[in-house]
């Protein structure tokens, strides 16, 4: 069922004020009535929505894991068009540096981080294959999250690369890597 504006504006009032919240305070020490009174709606409502805090955490994660850039089989057949693809998700991270910063650094929530493993593997499906799928799959695995770990260094010293000359360093690691 489509989501008409006003509830779309409601949960994104929400959102925000879980996301305020959670650059102060650990997931655990916040309440409904904190949502609530930031986003200056009614507990009501916010139970319309939401069963409880978790839910509404899992729907953040899951609008940002949906908005990653999406991948052609075709950008891995040519290195300046998959070096283009890596620079436009970096450039996304950065663009939503609060909402990543939040998630991957301050919640440092593994079951997100495990997440955006599996959605960059799903979006990275077509990367040539060795023919072992199993050993492709940890490397890819070992690769997706040691581009995770060095993007919240990235993103923790304030994007101090931009996003092309990141991207340039995740390619020569992750193909080093697969060598």
């Amino acid at each position: 069922m489509a989501e008409n504006r006003r509830v779309k504006m409601t949960k994104k009032l929400m959102k925000d004020a879980v996301l305020e919240l959670l650059e102060t305070k650990a997931p655990d020490k916040i309440t409904v009535t904190d949502i609530c009174d930031r986003a200056d709606v009614n507990r009501s409502t916010f139970y319309a929505y939401y069963e409880d805090i978790g839910q509404l955490l899992l729907e953040i994660e899951d609008d940002a894991l949906s908005q990653l850039p999406s991948f052609s089989d075709s950008d891995f057949l040519q290195g300046d068009v998959f070096l283009s693809s890596l620079e436009s998700f970096f450039d996304y991270v950065r663009e939503n540096e609060r909402l990543f910063k939040i998630l991957i650094i301050q919640h440092d929530s593994s079951s997100f981080n495990q997440r955006l493993v599996e959605a960059v593997m799903e979006k990275y499906s077509g990367l040539p294959r060795s023919g072992n799928s199993e050993t492709d799959r940890y490397m890819y695995i070992f690769c997706v999250s040691g581009v995770i770990g060095v993007m919240r260094e990235w993103i923790s010293g304030g994007f101090v690369l931009s996003s092309r000359k990141f991207a340039e360093i995740v390619l020569r690691i992750a193909t080093n890597a697969t060598m």
